[in-house]
């Protein structure tokens, strides 16, 4: 601790107790008085008894204050660390306690790619904050701080000090002039609370930013306590000189939705909205002067010449003939300044991606149609390939198809451009519409959109969903080895930085875990297969009840990206299966898999069964993951594993990927009218009219959707079971580290039980009982054409647990609704209305 670290040992021997408090500078002048004096995080928290995790939170912003005597000793090491690092450059005044001076622009340090340039492959994505920082919420402190600052002074119970005298309160480190229980304390009072006087532990205000000059309408000040924009439009780029050929964009930005105008533009009402939760990976960045282009550009052929449309709706001329040319062109940064910063500290940029349109494809000397349907690739022998190779580029092994990766190594680095080509299917119609057919200006601004607020497109949408995983989780970071003399690459723990096994139930029946055992394709037993998927159930018609038949409609809610939703704070395992084989006991604290015989369990039969994905009862001892056992146990039923395979390595990792597709979506959404502030009927009314917005943001929602679902389906990539693959043979998605079954499976459990227990709060408070259910979509007879009767408790208040309409993922939308004979014919046929009523031939309710 601080006594093993001489360096930490002198600076406490110089603190200074007997003045008062400083105030606590802003979260970037904490870090930059750090850095600048020389200490890392872990000496800070050595210094501060506490551990390095806390020392990240405290920088963090929105920051978490420190408190107690805890938060004094660090309010007077920064102050301690100013004052020196003032006498350093001759500006200080002896003071022990000077006041923060404003934080120099950040010098930028060298890329673990510049330093590593020998070995630039070794670091494939960093990290270096830890993995369990990134579900703390700073908008439910922890109960202890709660019960702090909620309570309540009876008059009586503190004593004031001598007139003129003060003492640093023990939990804000603030001067007070009350004793409480004998400790110098500020006194919350009711009263005080009602003159908005500040409670005891109050963060300082001190403005992170100075004032607006006063001649100007100036908008409220910042302060730290202040939370930040939810979704604000990313700073501007500096001015920079552009080419003569340069056009202005032709639409005004402010006549665009927010989510659709450019870098820097000014983003209207929605950019307001504040979100404590988000504020961190909100906060708007600059835009590194080699990027002012943007991520990306769309080649199309504009009067004759071949033109480069950007995300801002600029065009420049692009002089390539070739692909080699385009290569070149797109990286070097005298013509154009193409790409994205890392979206994380310790990862890498991210690669120019240059779409080609059919003009551009045909520009190229290429097919418009990519004649080979069924690797969907180039040959090796056309002429286009074998000149790229020839001029010293390569190709990654999928080789050219729709989504070339075309790279050099240069000086031991890695030069990478990523090519979209729309004529080849490159944006699938299913996720994309139409949006292949747009003019490439609309196309830039869309995809543009898309990357600010994700991720510049690495492929399809699954393939773009889990490069955001690995780009906001880095397994690893570049760590200076003592013994070598230089940055090696070093793996950073609850990342997903190996390639594991899946535990035996865990892999699907082709993986050759299985294979080995049982080498015929589907001769495994169902009992020896974790089957955690999404419920899809209809209620037998004989136990429709005669009230449910008297009703007039059916209604049906689905959940708003409920995979995704599921993801929220959810522990997944980061390390190999340890495997328990006699009788373990159940720890829901444990990601895994866990044999155990849940058929004993009664429950209601016109609820689905929540432990199988039928909905029906299981039949005797299975595979189950930790959230399905978890469930069991909190509907009072005693399990008893028999049998485990279960990480003790976990953290939530997918947290920060859930909170970037969450805010996506919520922008665009909140672009197309559907906003969180709503109230029931005014959402009801949004959301049956959203659709006939702006046809960029609806394709724009559904493309984030599509890549949170997509991306949680690459966790189990299946191969491709055709002539080039033998069953129990391993295929290439096995070799990354993000192929993991187990997680996958976790999440589907976790969005199964979350929804079984809304259900199952509606049918015990309010007696209603679903007709069937499809995944995320559930029906329910009720008299009314609107949902909202059906959410109403006896009492006409929200059912508790229930579900709750809104925009934000777990929340439930309006899907449709039908008349009770149309239901009851299809229920006669065993067919699960749920997956019909969506059909947009049947009636729907604006």
């Amino acid at each position: 601790m601080a006594d093993d670290d001489p360096a930490v040992a002198a600076v406490l021997a110089k603190l200074r107790y007997d003045t008062p408090v400083p105030p606590l500078p802003a979260p970037k002048e904490r870090v930059r008085l750090r850095e600048e004096f020389g200490w890392t995080m872990t000496q800070m928290a050595n210094a501060n008894h506490v551990r390095r995790e806390t020392v990240w939170t405290w920088e963090s912003n929105p920051p978490r204050t420190p408190r107690g005597k805890k938060g004094q000793r660090y309010a007077r090491i920064l102050a301690y660390f100013a004052d020196q690092l003032a006498r350093r450059t001759g500006e200080g005044d002896g003071s022990a306690t000077p006041q923060p001076a404003p934080a120099p622009e950040p010098t930028p340090s060298p890329s673990p790619e510049t330093v590593l340039a020998a070995t630039p492959l070794e670091l494939d994505f960093d990290i270096e904050d830890p993995p369990e920082l990134y579900w703390q919420d700073t908008a439910h402190p922890p109960a202890s701080t709660a019960a702090a600052e909620d309570e309540y002074d009876a008059p009586g119970s503190w004593v004031d000090l001598p007139e003129g005298v003060t003492q640093p309160c023990v939990r804000c480190g603030q001067p007070t002039t009350c004793l409480v229980g004998g400790q110098p304390r500020h006194v919350y009072l009711q009263a005080m609370a009602t003159m908005g006087m500040p409670r005891c532990g109050s963060r300082p205000t001190a403005p992170d930013a100075p004032a607006a000059p006063a001649a100007a309408p100036a908008a409220p000040r910042a302060t730290q306590t202040t939370p930040a924009p939810a979704v604000p439009a990313p700073a501007a780029p500096a001015p920079v000189a552009q080419p003569a050929s340069v056009r202005p964009a032709a639409t005004a930005p402010s006549a665009r939705p927010a989510a659709l105008r450019r870098p820097g533009a000014a983003s209207g009402p929605a950019s307001r909205r504040t979100s404590r939760t988000t504020a961190k990976k909100t906060t708007a960045k600059p835009v590194p002067p080699e990027y002012a282009d943007g991520p990306l550009a769309v080649l199309d052929i504009t009067d004759g010449a071949l033109t480069a449309h950007l995300v801002d709706g600029r065009t420049v001329p692009c002089p390539a003939k070739t692909l080699q040319a385009l290569a070149a062109w797109a990286l070097d940064k005298r013509k154009i300044r193409l790409g994205a910063a890392k979206v994380h500290d310790n990862g890498f940029d991210q690669d120019p991606l240059i779409v080609l349109t059919e003009g551009a494809v045909a520009h190229f000397g290429l097919p418009i149609d990519l004649a080979d349907q069924e690797d969907l690739r180039l040959p090796t022998d056309h002429k286009a390939v074998k000149n790229l190779v020839k001029a010293g580029w390569e190709l990654t092994k999928s080789g050219f198809g729709p989504w070339p990766r075309v790279f050099k190594r240069v000086d031991g680095k890695r030069h990478c451009v990523q090519l979209f080509l729309t004529p080849w299917g490159a944006l699938e119609n299913r996720v994309w519409g139409q949006a292949g057919e747009l003019p490439a200006a609309d196309l830039a601004r869309m995809l543009g959109t898309y990357a600010r607020l994700v991720l510049t497109p690495r492929g399809t949408v699954a393939v773009t969903g889990e490069e955001l995983m690995t780009a906001l989780r880095p397994p690893t970071k570049a760590e200076w080895s003592e013994e070598e003399g230089k940055y090696i690459s070093a793996k950073v723990p609850h990342t997903l930085h190996t390639v594991v096994d899946p535990a035996p139930c865990e892999a699907p029946d082709e993986h050759p875990v299985v294979a080995a055992d049982y080498p015929e394709e589907g001769s495994r037993p169902a009992s020896e297969a974790l089957d955690e998927e999404a419920c899809i159930w209809v209620r037998p018609a004989d136990l429709i009840t005669d009230a449910e038949r008297a009703c007039t409609h059916v209604v049906a809610l689905d959940v708003q990206v409920a995979f995704l939703a599921a993801c929220r704070r959810l522990h997944v395992g980061t390390g190999p299966a340890i495997h328990y084989p006699r009788n373990p006991d159940f720890d829901p604290e444990l990601p895994g898999s866990w044999f155990v015989d849940l058929s004993h369990i009664e429950t209601d039969p016109r609820l689905p069964n929540p432990f199988t994905s039928s909905g029906e009862r299981p039949e005797g001892p299975a595979w189950y993951a930790t959230p399905t056992v978890a469930y069991a146990v909190e509907l009072g039923a005693e399990v008893r594993p028999m049998e485990a395979w279960v990480r003790e390595t976990h953290s939530p990792y997918l947290q920060p990927w859930y909170e970037t597709l969450r805010d996506a979506y919520l922008t665009v959404m909140a672009d197309l009218g559907v906003t969180k502030d709503l109230d029931d009927d005014a959402f009801l009314a949004a959301m049956a009219s959203y659709k006939d917005g702006d046809p960029r943001l609806v394709t724009l929602a559904n493309a984030v959707k599509a890549t949170a679902k997509s991306g949680i389906g690459k966790l189990r990539q299946r191969p491709n079971m055709g002539v080039d693959h033998v069953f129990g043979d391993p295929w290439p998605a096995l070799r990354r580290p993000t192929w993991r079954p187990d997680i996958r499976a976790m999440i589907l459990s976790k969005a199964r039980t979350n929804m079984h227990r809304k259900m199952n709060n509606l049918a015990v408070t309010a007696g209603r009982y679903p007709l069937a259910v499809n995944t995320d979509c559930v029906v329910y007879a009720v008299d009314s054409l609107s949902p909202l009767p059906l959410l109403l408790g006896p009492d006409g208040e929200p059912i508790r647990g229930g579900f709750r309409l809104g925009v934000n993922p777990g929340s439930v939308k309006h899907q449709g609704s039908q008349t009770i004979d149309w239901a009851l014919d299809l229920l006669a046929d065993g067919v699960n209305i749920a997956n019909e009523i969506k059909d947009d031939s049947l009636v729907r309710v604006a």
